[in-house]
């Protein structure tokens, strides 16, 4: 009944019916009562050739009768109990009034049943509508600031004459993800310099050269940005790329409200303690540094939004970086203006806005901000851009051809428009964009839908034209479903393998190696799966490994072997940090090698940052050994007071025996210094180690004894 009344239309299309099915049906009994007269008639008149029965026209009365019935029946079904079906359909976008109708539809689709949800009222949304959109942006109009930066004097090395000679061609490079595909970092080297970040510095330590070894380890250049949130020119470096010809940093500088300044009670500016609860905007700032002309200031960019990601691709023909950002559109404000959150990108000083012609935007997202893909062409300048109009992405993957950002998509009942119902009126799903790039081109390709969510960029992987991906509903308890998707090059679905894991498991980490994928899920133990994707159309689990704790990240080391970093078990809670060897050379029947656990009873509560950022993760198989940030937090119990300890932990690793301890490296030279250790590399047999304060150098077989020490402050 309530939804009778919800629904008037239906109600009314009901009563029709109601009277003319009614009326139908009375003249069918009369049919069928004329009928039998007709026939007892023809016996006493004893006629040979009866007239022929009138079967046909109650058959004609009889679907005269139901065929509304049967309309309005699969209509209620259908709003009751619809099919949702994507469309996935491009949509038009010409101006600001587009883009406000399209988000005021969707906000009164989604709300049908919940109306909290919407930010804006539809008077507002009107109002809107009915004065227009007209304005421009000022947000990317400051002049080119060219950076002054510190050269390091030192009075006992010749600094100019060893940054003359050659580095090693031997060094460790970035964790990444795919090979061929940079991912930014806050410590990299080439060999020769190592290049270091940390708060508002990017500094140049010149590491080793050939002719002279370790024993250059220098400060060399210090790029010391303002944070003052108030100045022209602050700037937040999150991340640097490095290669033969450049040093790239990356970085975010917001726009405060000033003039605004806020107090607490006792008088001091809560700016000081809450900085981002007061900026208005967000830009994306680009530096890149000629290293063949002394680290020179070549070129500077800036984006307007908000950082979602980047990646850096050489090739023979391009050295080009993609760079991924959102811009949100505020429609809770009564005077937006959304040409002011329109993505606009500046190079050396000189803007470009984008058009909204320009603009994609994929029916079933939320029209709620302006995702933008950038290519970069470092050499000529050049730029390309793709925008998005839609719900803002949560993780990037990107292969050697293509980015693909997943975010949210909705699909609504096919009558939301017309009916009034206490269910949901839309069904949610994991909307996977996919963005072409060759040589700094970009340009949108398609989108795919799959359910669930995906918990990182491991969750997904290109390979051969296909794509896989993992994903968990959003579930509780026995209803959890997680799943592997296979999509073909258009983003169609062609395969999924559906619950894995136990009951109540939820995926913990993914790796994609090849025609193989790794899985593990956890609720109290650690199910470790291999599934064969070699035919995409029919993937299955080849092997599965039960053990207590579980991987928060995998990493192949090889093809016959996988690395898990995670937590050990105890009783369904983690046990401690534990990193283990897998061996999958058969992969119907994994085994673990190795292990090593850090108990909290023995060692206290231990964490490791390499769990969630691979980057902080250094594994060499050449040189033999794995090393990872190592924090200690515990209770003397004979001091009565809690200790703390920060430095890189290395092992030696050998895929016959397992792991072997070589040292953990410590910078505190006494407990009053505030050391944190946070990476390690290589350049040929000597390791290196990265803090706050210092860069120090030991060798790979003794990683204890440090060799050189410089002070990064």
């Amino acid at each position: 009944m309530e939804f009778l009344i919800n629904n008037p239309v239906i109600a009314f299309a009901l009563l029709v019916v109601l009277g003319f099915t009614t009326l139908m049906i009375t003249k069918l009994f009369e049919e069928v009562k004329l009928n039998n007269l007709l026939s007892i008639k023809q016996k006493q008149m004893r006629i040979s050739s009866p007239v022929k029965s009138i079967k046909g026209r109650i058959a004609y009365l009889s679907s005269a009768a139901l065929a509304p019935v049967v309309a309005v029946v699969v209509m209620v079904s259908v709003a009751l109990n619809p099919q949702i079906i994507p469309t996935g359909d491009l949509l038009v976008v010409e101006s600001s009034n587009d883009i406000i109708e399209l988000y005021s539809v969707f906000q009164e689709r989604i709300n049908n049943d919940y109306q909290s949800f919407d930010w804006r009222k539809s008077s507002d949304m009107e109002a809107v509508l009915e004065g227009g959109i007209i304005g421009n942006s000022n947000a990317l109009t400051d002049d080119l600031i060219m950076y002054e930066f510190v050269t390091v004097p030192t009075a006992t090395l010749d600094l100019d004459a060893l940054t003359s000679e050659a580095g090693s061609s031997d060094y460790s490079g970035t964790n990444n993800q795919v090979i061929g595909v940079d991912e930014m970092d806050n410590v990299l080297t080439d060999g020769k310099f190592i290049y270091t970040m940390y708060e508002n510095k990017v500094q140049i330590t010149l590491a080793y050269t050939e002719a002279s070894g370790p024993g250059v380890l220098n400060l060399y250049k210090t790029f010391e940005f303002t944070s003052d949130y108030c100045e022209d020119d602050q700037f937040y470096p999150e991340g640097m790329y490095v290669d033969d010809n450049y040093l790239v940093i990356i970085g975010n500088q917001y726009t405060y409200n000033c003039d605004e300044q806020k107090y607490s009670d006792d008088g001091e500016p809560l700016m000081d303690i809450y900085p981002y609860w007061y900026a208005s905007s967000s830009d994306i700032k680009v530096l890149v540094f000629d290293k063949t002309n002394d680290f020179e200031l070549k070129d500077e960019y800036k984006m307007n939004g908000y950082f979602t990601g980047t990646r850096k691709i050489e090739t023979e023909s391009a050295n080009t970086l993609y760079i991924v950002t959102n811009n949100y559109i505020p429609f809770y404000l009564d005077d937006l203006n959304v040409d002011d959150y329109l993505n606009q990108y500046e190079v050396n000083g000189e803007v470009t806005k984008a058009e909204y012609e320009d603009i994609v935007y994929v029916e079933g997202t939320s029209p709620n901000s302006f995702t933008t893909f950038y290519g970069i062409d470092l050499d000529t300048t050049e730029v390309d851009v793709e925008t998005v109009l839609g719900d803002s992405g949560y993780n990037l993957y990107v292969s050697n051809y293509n980015m693909y950002l997943v975010g949210s998509a909705y699909f609504f009942l096919p009558m939301v428009d017309f009916i009034d119902t206490a269910e949901q009126t839309y069904e949610n799903k994991t909307a996977i964009l996919k963005i072409s790039i060759s040589a700094g081109e970009v340009e949108y390709f398609g989108s795919g839908y799959v359910e669930g969510y995906s918990l990182d960029q491991f969750s997904m992987d290109e390979h051969n034209g296909y794509l896989r991906i993992t994903t968990t509903n959003n579930a509780w308890g026995e209803d959890i479903n997680n799943r592997l998707f296979v999509l073909d090059q258009n983003l169609k679905q062609v395969a999924v393998l559906e619950n894995l894991g136990k009951p109540r498991e939820t995926i913990k980490s993914t790796r994609f190696v090849g025609n193989y994928a790794y899985v593990v899920t956890f609720e109290q133990t650690d199910p470790f799966y291999i599934i064969n994707l070699s035919n995409p159309q029919d993937p299955f689990v080849e092997g599965e490994l039960s053990m207590p704790g579980y991987s928060a990240y995998l990493q192949p080391l090889g093809e016959n072997f996988v690395l898990g970093l995670g937590y050990g078990d105890n009783l369904g809670g983690t046990q401690g940090l534990k990193f283990a060897i897998y061996d999958v050379s058969d992969k119907t029947a994994p085994v673990e090698l190795d292990n090593v656990t850090f108990d909290y009873s023995e060692f206290g509560w231990a964490n490791s940052s390499a769990i969630y950022n691979h980057k902080d993760l250094l594994v060499s198989l050449d040189k033999g050994i794995i090393a990872l940030p190592f924090n200690l937090y515990g209770y003397n119990n004979q001091l009565d007071t809690y200790s703390y300890n920060s430095g890189i932990l290395v092992y030696n690793i050998d895929l016959e025996t397992g792991f072997e301890y070589s040292g953990y490296v410590t910078h505190a030279t006494d407990s009053a210094e505030d050391v944190y250790v946070y990476k390690s590399k290589f350049i040929s047999d000597y390791f290196y180690t990265v803090s706050n304060e210092y860069i120090k150098v030991s060798t790979i077989l003794d990683p204890e004894t440090i060799l050189h020490s410089t002070n990064l402050n």
